[in-house]
């Protein structure tokens, strides 16, 4: 027997929040849902596990409506759902005031984990900061997604024009791989680092 801890069951199924849900008294936050939320099946946490794998990655964007065009339109994530949100609750959350924001999240398949929030506030001031380049450094964050397409993937986002820190290579030479894996870098509208990583295939030897 492990002292302290505790076998918790699976959580209630993941729901978007609704209206009813979020608002506690008149007023405090007002959700508008653009696409209906799916109920999904929520993490089981085993003995002495406090954290669940994470269900999301979440970035913060200048305009909502390009992101799309690269996580939607060329990577092929489809939308889990997509809510505007305004009032107390969502600005105590983010430690704003007055602001409004629009969150969609993003998924690949139909998996709860690994999944991608894409989040606009509106009454923004101020001049974004720029991308920061083709190499990488301190503070930033890459969101990391396998994929057996890469080569095809690689040439539309070339074409599409966004920054690339570095096409497909190979990091180590494996000699049992028939195939070697590779993997590429690339920069999104807001200058947040999208790695691709394809497997490789062993010999069959």
């Amino acid at each position: 027997m492990k002292w302290g801890c505790l076998v918790v069951a699976a959580l209630p199924a993941f729901e978007a929040p609704t209206m009813a849900q979020v608002t506690d008294k008149p007023g405090d936050t007002e959700v508008v849902s653009r696409i209906a939320p799916t109920q999904r099946p929520g993490p089981v946490f085993q003995e002495c596990q406090k954290l669940a794998p994470m269900a999301r990655a979440t970035i913060f964007v200048r305009d909502i409506e390009e992101s799309l065009k690269l996580y939607r339109d060329i990577l092929g994530l489809k939308p889990m759902f997509d809510n505007a949100w305004k009032g107390k609750g969502i600005n105590a959350i983010m430690g704003t005031e007055d602001k409004e924001l629009r969150a969609t999240v993003l998924m690949a398949g139909d998996s709860i984990q690994g999944n991608l929030g894409i989040y606009q506030l509106s009454n923004e001031k101020g001049t974004p900061p720029p991308a920061k380049g083709t190499d990488t450094r301190i503070g930033d964050v890459a969101v990391v997604f396998p994929t057996n397409d890469i080569w095809n993937l690689t040439k539309k986002i070339q074409d599409a024009g966004y920054e690339m820190i570095s096409p497909p290579v190979t990091l180590i030479e494996r000699p049992e791989y028939e195939v070697q894996p590779v993997e590429m870098m690339f920069r999104d509208p807001d200058g947040v680092l999208v790695n691709l990583v394809q497997a490789g295939v062993l010999n069959k030897k």
